[in-house]
C-alpha cells in the first residue's frame, strides 16, 4: 500500500519545469557582485602599464554583467579612442578593468 516515491519526495521545488528555470535564474542572480571601485593610484598604475606596454604577458581582472572575470595573455590591441583593450580575442572596456599586472 505505501509506495516509496524515491527521490521525488526530496525535490518538491522542482516539480514543475517553470519552477526549475525560475529557480536557476534566481540562483544565478544571487551570485552577482557589484562593480568594485578602484583607487585613483591603482588606476594610474594601470594607465602607466598600458602606456609602457612592450608585448609582455599580462594578467587582467575585470567586471562584466555582475561577475568578476580573469584573462591571461598578450594584449593584441589598446584602443585609447574607444577605450578598450583586446587580450586573446577578448574585448575588455577600460571602465571594467579592476586589476592589470605583468605575469
Amino acid at each position: 500500500m505505501n509506495e516509496d516515491r524515491g527521490m521525488m519526495k526530496w525535490a518538491p521545488y522542482q516539480s514543475l519545469i517553470e519552477q526549475a528555470t525560475s529557480l536557476a535564474r534566481m540562483r544565478h542572480a544571487r551570485k552577482k557582485v557589484e562593480k568594485p571601485q578602484i583607487a585613483q593610484e591603482r588606476a594610474e598604475e594601470i594607465n602607466d602599464l598600458l602606456c609602457h606596454y612592450q608585448q609582455e604577458e599580462v594578467d587582467a581582472y575585470y567586471w562584466q554583467d555582475g561577475f568578476m572575470h580573469h584573462a591571461l595573455g598578450i594584449i593584441e590591441k589598446i584602443d585609447p579612442v574607444f577605450r578598450f583593450l583586446k587580450i586573446d580575442g577578448l574585448t575588455i572596456p577600460f571602465k571594467n578593468l579592476v586589476n592589470l599586472s605583468y605575469c
